[in-house]
């Protein structure tokens, strides 16, 4: 696969990535995007130019800016969402890249097309277990060997009830056959909210795991 490479250089600011959030979500993103590139880091990623990517209920479209903020070409990254209004957002806000509306579990893309897909909050929003299950499973068909998808999200109950956490031991089971790495990130949004996201007094309480909310994992699709 090849390395992905994550720039981190202070002549490319993130004001302008996350200058539209509360100091709470900026916390809340920041600290996200951190443990998510150092993941990526860990697992030989240290540039994401010229990789195919891939985001599974892309949204409005953040992480796609995210990503080109950080060195994706936007014209090699997909994103897909069940929800045409927000995949024609996603589609305005980041015109190089390819959005389609479309089911996560029944992908429109061939096998082995993407070096590294993305799942962030949007398995939580499959509340069907047999639903889960192939949105996992088409994820990593459309990964190439060596690829690697990285889930992030909830593994407490959300107050949304249109949604359903993912456990860990869940998330191991959806990927049984694969070498799945997984840590728990993100202090818990309400007790962030509170503090106004403030990272003297967030710091802190967010190296404690049991505040932590989120799962965020690696899963390899190994070369066969």
């Amino acid at each position: 696969m090849t390395s992905l490479a994550v720039s981190t250089s202070t002549a490319r600011s993130n004001e302008a990535l996350y200058s539209h959030l509360s100091d709470a979500d900026r916390y809340i993103h920041e600290t996200r995007d951190e443990a998510f590139f150092s993941l990526l880091k860990r697992h030989a990623i240290v540039s994401l130019e010229g990789l195919r990517v891939l985001e599974l209920g892309c949204g409005d479209g953040a992480m796609i800016r995210s990503l080109a903020h950080y060195g994706a070409n936007p014209s090699l990254i997909d994103g897909i969402d069940i929800n045409p209004a927000r995949a024609s957002s996603a589609h305005a806000a980041n015109p190089p890249a390819r959005i389609a509306a479309g089911d996560a579990s029944h992908l429109p893309y061939r096998n082995a097309s993407f070096d590294l897909a993305l799942a962030f909050t949007s398995l939580s929003s499959m509340t069907d277990e047999a639903i889960r299950a192939r949105a996992a499973t088409e994820a990593l068909r459309v990964l190439r060997p060596g690829g690697i998808l990285v889930v992030y999200d909830f593994r407490v109950n959300p107050t949304n009830p249109a949604t359903r956490p993912l456990r860990e031991a869940e998330l191991r089971d959806l990927f049984r056959d694969r070498r799945v790495e997984i840590e728990r990130v993100t202090l818990a949004p309400p007790i962030v909210r509170v503090l106004r996201g403030h990272r003297a007094l967030c710091r802190p309480l967010e190296r404690l795991p049991w505040l932590r909310t989120h799962l965020l994992a690696a899963v390899t699709k190994e070369p066969q």
